[in-house]
């Protein structure tokens, strides 16, 4: 029977990544604008996309809305999804659904070739399916799969680039190190810690250990230059940023460490306690699956001498990579969830190599009792993981957890043509304490009224800027005398969405 599934084997994984696909709800938020948990940063992605497509701009010439730098310019990450999703809207239109889908795209191919590696080491193909199948219906990790952000991209082309790496290890022909290389620059340049960090412990791992091509494969030219290739190439993009950034005075995107040790004790406590344990304890897996992970973790110490030693290696490294990580980044953890996906590396290749030890040395003891038993049970948590991801993002997407209150947001753009308000008009947008939310919304370039606190971009400053328009989203914000005493001619009204023209206060 197993030898029958395995001629089907990729067309059963596809079932199973539609099956979590579709009980995460997944045809319903694709279609999505940002919403929900971390609007603030999903919209700061759309808002590149967005304006790629609206302004034909060059690739190398990313932008967003907000105009506190020199006409949005500014850049974080490797903008090729952006990139590549507003090019897709040239040819298709505007949809959410298409820059989703891009993410979306890149995991599930980061999923295939976690699938193919897994099929290196595993013949059996439910203990194939069942690391693959996890890390597919892991609930923060499927959110941002199906969302804007290129973590989830930046860990699957890691994970691409490892197996073409094991490609090469067993044959050393050229075209698999090139793949290699080509897949990690992508992973690295979209998040250097997410894409990096499977690189640098893949690449580790296999340093003398058993080589399978007759010679040491980690020594030649090819590895060597592929290694010096994906390090140029973060390099250059990391100073690129730092001057593309610099000359256009936007600095509001993080392009460093963010450190354990620039918070006081009690800040430290309550994102431990409040965020990591109560308030995204549910979103990491369901606590049987975590308890498993911790059960699998005895064991890999116990049974080290046993386990494959490529895998075992790997995931130590893994393990030390993100111990080291955690207290650089831990004061993003305050607030920002997806900077706690890399963690989903070690779990995962913790669980490839119990596997692997299970069919290699387990189930040639054990009777068919036994066997049917542990597959069962590994059905019963595949399906325990799908079910509570189900649940996770039921609840993320639900009006409650939608973000922004005012979703007609997405709605005024045409009605905004209409009326007279060009792409090109300056705006002042409120109330808005992120960067981009209505600005992208909008389609227009201008200031949001509360970015780093309230009323720190003002009627009067916006105007002195060339401000045109003041767009309120919340008509008890209009009761603000900071907002009524620069409110002109009422230019339209949008359901309860409000147009201004801008005017110099006669109040004094």
């Amino acid at each position: 029977m197993n030898e029958k599934l395995s001629r089907y084997s990729l067309l059963l994984l596809l079932a199973v990544l539609v099956f979590v696909f579709l009980a995460g709800d997944g045809p319903r938020i694709i279609q999505y604008p940002p919403r929900s948990i971390h609007m603030f940063r999903q919209s700061d992605c759309f808002a590149y996309t967005k304006h790629y497509f609206q302004h034909k701009n060059s690739f190398f010439e990313p932008a967003a809305y907000n105009l506190i730098g020199k006409q949005g310019r500014v850049v974080s990450e490797f903008p090729v999804l952006y990139y590549i999703s507003a090019r897709l809207c040239d040819v298709f239109g505007f949809h959410f659904a298409i820059l989703r889908g891009v993410t979306f795209f890149a995991y599930l191919l980061g999923l295939v070739y976690l699938f193919l590696i897994v099929r290196i080491y595993v013949k059996e193909m439910l203990l194939s399916l069942f690391p693959v199948a996890l890390l597919a219906s892991t609930p923060v990790y499927f959110y941002y799969a199906v969302n804007f952000l290129p973590n989830v991209p930046a860990i699957s082309f890691s994970i691409a680039g490892l197996y073409h790496l094991l490609l090469y290890r067993r044959t050393t022909r050229f075209r698999h190190i090139a793949v290699a290389a080509l897949y990690w620059t992508l992973a690295v340049v979209l998040k250097p810690t997410d894409g990096g960090l499977l690189w640098v412990a893949g690449c580790a791992a296999l340093i003398g250990v058993k080589e399978e091509a007759g010679h040491k494969w980690w020594r030649t030219r090819s590895f060597l230059m592929s290694a010096l290739f994906v390090t140029t190439c973060f390099v250059a993009w990391f100073l690129f940023v730092r001057y593309y950034n610099g000359v256009n005075g936007n600095q509001i995107n993080l392009q460093g460490l963010y450190p354990i040790w620039e918070m006081d004790f009690d800040d430290a406590m309550i994102t431990f306690y409040y965020n990591i344990y109560q308030q995204w304890w549910d979103s990491y897996q369901h606590t049987a699956i975590i308890v498993m992970a911790v059960l699998f973790l005895v064991v890999f110490i116990v049974k080290w001498k046993s386990l494959d030693v490529f895998l075992r290696r790997l995931t130590l490294l893994l393990i030390v990579g993100c111990l080291l990580y955690t207290p650089l980044w831990f004061k993003a953890f305050r607030h920002h969830d997806y900077y706690q996906l890399i963690f989903v590396l070690p779990s995962v290749f913790l669980c490839v190599t119990l596997v692997t030890y299970y069919e290699r040395h387990l189930i040639p003891k054990a009777g068919k009792p036994v066997r049917v038993s542990v597959g069962l049970v590994l059905v019963g948590l595949m399906a325990l993981s799908v079910f509570h991801n189900q649940d996770v993002q039921l609840e993320r997407y639900s009006d409650v957890n939608r973000g922004y209150a005012n979703t007609n947001i997405y709605e005024v753009e045409p009605y905004l043509r209409k009326i007279g308000v060009a792409a090109t008009d300056p705006i002042l947008s409120l109330p808005d304490n992120t960067p981009n939310v209505t600005l992208a919304a909008y389609g227009n370039y201008g200031w949001t009224s509360d970015l780093f606190s309230h009323n720190t971009y003002g009627p009067e400053y916006c105007i002195a800027k060339g401000a045109k328009y003041m767009i309120v989203a919340d008509s008890a914000r209009l009761r603000d005398t900071m907002c009524s005493k620069y409110a002109g001619e009422l230019v339209g009204k949008y359901k309860d969405i409000y147009v201004y023209r801008l005017r110099k206060s006669q109040i004094h």
